[in-house]
């Protein structure tokens, strides 16, 4: 459809201004002068709360929000519903472009963060957090002359509770992230991109060398592709814990869980390629449009088919990039 864009973003915690684990994404549509964000939180280990969600630009060196809203977090989830208009958002002289993600500071002070834009590494922390103040921009710019203003933004909340995700087909997955009052976006043919911006040099390294090594001793090693120098070691989902505390989180990824409930196993897979190693964690399915989106809501952007199976093979993620 002309006119429109549509993306979704990955969004992560931050600890001790380190980017932990992945919690959610967001969804963005625009369409002419409009709009439409969703922000869905799953698994963020807080059983109430609230966290106020801001559009947010890099401003000399720290980062200044604009309110979007709040969104009330219940058993540790969280969905929230907006639509905005893309120039002046909430009364500022900012346009959508002006962005480059989003940032959402619960009460307990923890953050969550998306970033689209390639820009200047931020640190992330509540301290180098401010919101936009209208005084702060009068005194920096010339004043516009009054009586333009875009209409205020229109906020929908929207809370839901998830499902289990073995009670669920393929084409039923997104169930768990929609309600009836949840905003809906027409079906076009447009693919689903996704962007963000790989904060690197903040996680510790491990020895993935030495993980590889006890993986490969403790469970089935099999070459499905080793036309492409591909060798998985086949793991159970209990076995996610062998993997550094870091990505245990993937244990409670819906579209892991649904792709392990069908074919009951994962794998863990190295590819060595000209200048380094690199190891992947796989999800068995079949590559069909409505599983290519999902994948890529859900974080495997990446499908490895199996020679012999036509279009089957494993949705994956690289670990460690």
């Amino acid at each position: 459809m002309a006119g429109m864009k549509r993306f979704v973003t990955y969004i992560y915690s931050y600890e001790e201004k380190k980017k932990a684990g992945n919690t959610g994404f967001a969804k963005i549509e625009i369409r002419g002068d409009e709009c439409r964000l969703e922000i869905h939180l799953r698994e963020v280990y807080t059983k109430q709360g609230a966290c106020r969600v801001y559009l947010f630009r890099e401003d000399d060196g720290t980062i200044e929000g604009v309110s979007l809203g709040e969104m009330q977090l219940r058993n540790g989830a969280g969905d929230f519903g907006v639509v905005f208009r893309i120039s002046k958002i909430r009364n500022t002289p900012f346009h959508f472009n002006d962005f480059e993600g989003i940032f959402l500071l619960g009460e307990d002070g923890r953050i969550f963060m998306s970033r689209w834009k390639e820009g200047a590494p931020l640190q992330v922390c509540a301290e180098c957090f401010h919101e936009w103040e209208e005084e702060k921009e009068k005194a920096e710019t010339v004043a516009e002359p009054s009586g333009n203003a875009e209409a205020a933004a229109e906020t929908v909340q929207v809370q839901k509770a998830a499902e289990a995700a073995d009670s669920r087909k393929p084409e039923d997955v997104p169930a768990q992230t929609a309600s009836s009052t949840v905003i809906h976006f027409p079906k076009t043919e447009e693919n689903v991109t996704v962007t963000e911006l790989p904060v690197r040099n903040i996680f510790p390294r491990y020895d993935w060398e030495e993980i590889w090594k006890q993986l490969v001793a403790n469970h089935p090693v099999s070459t499905p592709f080793s036309d492409r120098g591909i060798v998985c070691a086949k793991i159970e989902l209990k076995d996610i814990r062998e993997l550094p505390k870091r990505y245990w989180y993937l244990g409670n990824n819906s579209f892991l869980l649904h792709g392990f409930f069908n074919y009951h196993y994962l794998v863990i897979g190295k590819i060595e390629e000209e200048e380094e190693s690199r190891w992947f964690i796989g999800v068995p399915g079949i590559y069909q449009n409505q599983e290519r989106v999902m994948a890529i809501i859900f974080g495997f952007p990446e499908f490895l088919p199996e020679p012999e199976e036509n279009r089957f093979g494993y949705w994956y993620r690289f670990i460690e990039d």
